[in-house]
């Protein structure tokens, strides 16, 4: 992690509110004990994973909770910095009017606190949550997913430009050490010919072969397609059209399209509902499904039956 806790602020926010000498680096130290407390239920929530994908949103999540850790400590210690305890000044021409101020940020920094434990938790649930396109976070997780796709391809690419060129990877950096294990790795093919002494290298002639190229941008505009089409539904305008006895909604926001009932819906509507993949959302008071196209046409379907069109 590149994360940083700001050791000065840190230490003058101690300053500002006790007369005890800051110990130098617990700041950080805190920090890193419960990123390590984390790093420990990312690997428990990764052995229970199912898929590829429900692993890379386990660690998503982690590096967001640390992040988001780093952000609401360093702003909680600048915040400490603004004014002085009443116990370091006195009570004599205090600041009331300063403290209320610095009260009413920690406040307001209540949320990164928050948030951070949103993500903890999220992290630990992490094998029973799919990654559903309707998920609030799920772009923020493509991009990054993607922009980690990009970055890994790079290095293949640049690693088979240096080796034809070079003949060796002597002095090439950033192939993980694992990666550079495995394709170093003697005898995995049978040796002797063009094999050479049957590592993956010498194998394929290249650290890194066309077909893993092939399926890497493959991966990459598989997930740009994804975050194109996801931006595309959240960037429209919800459409709203009122009906006899309900109202049809495309809720960009929350990516759903839903049936809103000016009362409770007979059995057959009802079950009209969920034939077409419709499920009751009491939070929301409204009968819903994914906003695509798939829930668009299923929604004309209801109500064409629903207006006598059928």
């Amino acid at each position: 992690m590149a994360t940083i806790i700001n050791e000065s602020t840190a230490r003058l926010a101690k300053q500002m509110r006790s007369f005890d000498d800051y110990k130098e680096g617990s700041a950080t130290a805190s920090y890193n004990a419960q990123c390590a407390e984390a790093a420990a239920i990312l690997e428990k929530a990764k052995a229970k994973c199912a898929t590829d994908e429900q692993r890379e949103r386990a660690e998503y999540l982690y590096n967001r909770y640390c992040s988001v850790l780093a952000e609401a400590i360093n702003r909680d210690n600048e915040i400490g910095t603004r004014c002085p305890s009443v116990l370091i000044c006195g009570a004599g021409n205090f600041p009331t009017r300063k403290k209320e101020k610095q009260i009413a940020a920690w406040d307001k920094n209540m949320e990164n606190w928050r948030k951070a434990d949103h993500y903890l938790d999220m992290l630990k649930r992490a094998h029973t949550l799919a990654v559903k396109s309707d998920d609030p976070e799920v772009l923020d997780f493509l991009r990054a997913k993607l922009a980690g796709l990009e970055e890994a391809h790079a290095l293949m690419v640049s690693a088979n430009a240096y080796y034809r060129k070079n003949k060796t990877l002597e002095g090439f950096e950033g192939i993980p050490a694992d990666t550079m294990a495995w394709i170093t790795r003697p005898g995995v093919y049978l040796p002797g010919g063009r094999n050479g002494d049957g590592s993956p290298l010498a194998f394929y002639g290249k650290p890194f072969p066309t077909y893993e190229l092939t399926n890497s941008n493959a991966n990459i505009k598989r997930v740009k397609q994804r975050i194109e089409t996801l931006e595309a539904v959240k960037a429209s305008k919800s459409i709203e059209e009122e009906h006899d006895g309900y109202t049809y909604r495309e809720n960009a926001e929350a990516m759903r399209v839903q049936l809103r009932f000016d009362g409770k819906p007979d059995d057959e509507t009802r079950a009209l509902l969920k034939r077409n993949g419709f499920r009751w959302a009491p939070s929301q008071g409204v009968w819903q499904r994914q906003l695509n196209d798939n829930g668009k046409y299923a929604a004309h379907r209801v109500m064409e039956v629903l207006d006598g069109q059928q």
